[in-house]
């Protein structure tokens, strides 16, 4: 279980950052996809920093040149209107310098969802090293419990790290915004799903490791349960027993079946 909902969430990471990669293709140069932007940037010949004058080759076919006393010149997708003209502005980075708070969030989703999607690989790793320690070393509990706390602690920080840099209100925002024709408004929904997907599997996970580690403790509790304390056990009339339990040394004097204080 623990094993199976960190490969998924590495799933869902993976595609997560595919998708937001995705949303990045025709924001500048010519175009690749058919998830096209409200508003994007000039071509390279028509560079914004050294140019101010609108011309027939400063825009992809299917945009149109205009200009704006904020960011210059910008190419409008002559079919498809933003919702929010400012917001996709900001999130398009005409400029290229990204000076606004969207575009500053836009970089550190980018950024978070990288390392989101290399510590969901290691949590992966720690779960394999778990498994081929059941059956290598069955007594380890105490390196199998370190193994599954480090696990768990991975995929908490993968999970907090890409909710605390905003990503659930900056896709929200996205599809307030509509910056995108329908086939990119398409992509931005799924990518709110497989974020949303990515999540709760990937607390799934973090919970499983630490089920994992309560399981060890209990292991090893009763591993340390003296053998004599069995209800089947006949002792002698009388013996002197010492049995260290934690860093303690309790002495016992037992007779018939007087191990029950121990359980």
């Amino acid at each position: 279980m623990t094993l199976a909902t960190a490969i998924t969430a590495f799933a869902f990471a993976f595609m997560f950052e595919k998708f937001m990669d995705e949303m990045l293709k025709n924001l500048q140069g010519d175009l690749e996809t058919t998830n096209l932007p409200c508003i994007r940037s000039t071509l390279d010949a028509c560079d914004n920093a050294v140019q101010d004058e609108c011309y027939t080759y400063c825009c992809p076919q299917g945009y149109f040149c205009a200009r704006s006393p904020i960011v210059g010149l910008y190419c409008q997708d002559g079919t498809t209107s933003c919702g929010n003209h400012n917001w996709c502005r900001d999130f398009v980075d005409i400029p290229r310098t990204c000076p606004t708070v969207v575009c500053k969030t836009h970089r550190t989703v980018l950024r978070v969802t990288a390392w989101s999607f290399i510590l969901a690989a290691i949590g992966i790793v720690m779960d394999l090293v778990d498994v081929i320690a059941i059956f290598t070393l069955p007594d380890a509990v105490v390196f199998k419990s370190g193994v599954n706390i480090f696990s768990s602690l991975v995929k908490w920080i993968a999970f907090g790290a890409i909710v605390g840099a905003g990503t659930t209100q900056f896709l929200a925002e996205l599809a307030e915004a509509k910056c995108y024709n329908d086939d990119g408004m398409q992509l931005v929904a799924d990518a709110g799903g497989m974020f949303l997907s990515y999540c709760a599997v990937q607390v799934m996970s973090g919970i499983c490791s630490l089920l994992l580690v309560e399981n060890c403790r209990e292991c090893r509790m009763s591993s340390d349960r003296p053998s004599f304390c069995s209800g089947s056990h006949t002792s002698p009339s009388l013996a002197a027993i010492t049995y260290q339990y934690g860093k303690h040394w309790l002495q016992f004097a037992m007779s018939g079946n007087g191990c029950d204080d121990l359980r």
